[in-house]
């Protein structure tokens, strides 16, 4: 906004000093004295300055308040986070590679559109190749879980928790994800690499369980640690209210919102490593796409159902 700023007018030096010789007055010089005059011009400029320094200090405190955010910008906001990540881009694709299938499958019979469950199988295992292609990312970020310990998630009264998440978790990944490459580019190019891509596929998944064996057992440790801390924040809330100490209560029950959340993050944790144990063991078994020990429908059904408790546990935690 532009600013108009009062000018000053000062008096000649003659009108400071006035004449001493007298002229009579017109009626008009009595009607309009100069004095009055200048006051109310006076007046006039100062009204106006503070008007625009009024207006000016409202249009700067409008541009200084944020904008309140509508429902899509918090959608795309967080969007953004999900989708910038490896891992949890890789769980978008896993509910849409799983829910393909899901909808073939149930699909098969229909007479009125003949090619749309061949279709959505065919992108169910398109995308299945592409979920191999992302676990590229996934050995060097083993190797760092395994050097800084970060799998384990912070630091825990109980030492096995990080040890665990370091030699079993990290350490079965340092094995899976080289062999889970070399049974791809089996698949994918099977004149340039001549293995048997099935093998290394089943042996690379004798590690992946191993990582869900040493992933359940972690969070269940993690568990027990969390509902010990929350029986004595429990405690301590009781002590706190019978001396009435309001702040010391509001701040407990705020840890313990911070610790539930935490709780439910681990128990979804456990869900997702049972519902992943038996398709792993079937697809570690030596003749797993010849002779399969479980059927398409009890293994494709089980990672349907993780691939959307992952997005829900992925979702809560950033949500809160």
């Amino acid at each position: 906004m532009p600013i108009r700023q009062r000018t000053s007018t000062q008096k000649s030096e003659e009108n400071d000093t006035p004449d001493l010789i007298l002229t009579p007055k017109s009626k008009k010089d009595d009607d309009t004295p100069d004095s009055n005059g200048s006051w109310e011009k006076s007046f006039d400029d100062e009204l106006r300055a503070e008007v625009d320094a009024a207006d000016l200090k409202h249009h700067r405190l409008i541009s200084t308040v944020a904008p309140v955010p509508t429902k899509l910008d918090s959608f795309l906001q967080n969007y953004g986070k999900f989708s910038a990540s490896t891992f949890t881009a890789d769980q978008g694709l896993k509910v849409l590679q799983w829910s393909s299938w899901a909808v073939s499958y149930l699909t098969k019979s229909n007479s009125t559109n003949k090619h749309l469950s061949e279709s959505l199988r065919k992108l169910y295992l398109e995308m299945s190749m592409t979920r191999y292609a992302l676990r590229f990312y996934g050995f060097f970020q083993s190797l760092e879980g395994y050097r800084s310990g970060s799998w384990a998630g912070g630091d825990w009264d109980n030492p096995l928790i990080a040890k665990v998440a370091k030699y079993v978790m990290a350490g079965s990944m340092l094995l899976y994800y080289p062999l889970e490459h070399v049974a791809y580019a089996g698949w994918q190019m099977p004149k340039m690499v001549k293995v048997d891509a099935n093998r290394y596929s089943a042996i690379s998944c004798v590690f992946w369980t191993t990582y869900i064996v040493g992933d359940f057992w972690a969070s269940c440790l993690k568990l027990a640690e969390f509902k010990k801390k929350l029986s004595n924040l429990g405690e301590l809330l009781t002590g706190k209210k019978a001396n009435d100490d309001k702040k010391a209560v509001e701040d407990i029950m705020n840890q313990q919102q911070l610790l539930l959340g935490k709780i439910r993050h681990v128990k979804l944790q456990i869900l997702r490593c049972l519902l992943f144990i038996l398709p792993s063991i079937n697809w570690s078994l030596p003749n797993w796409a010849t002779d399969p020990l479980l059927s398409e429908l009890t293994v494709n059904g089980l990672m349907l159902a993780e691939s959307y408790t992952s997005v829900y546990q992925s979702l809560r935690g950033m949500l809160g």
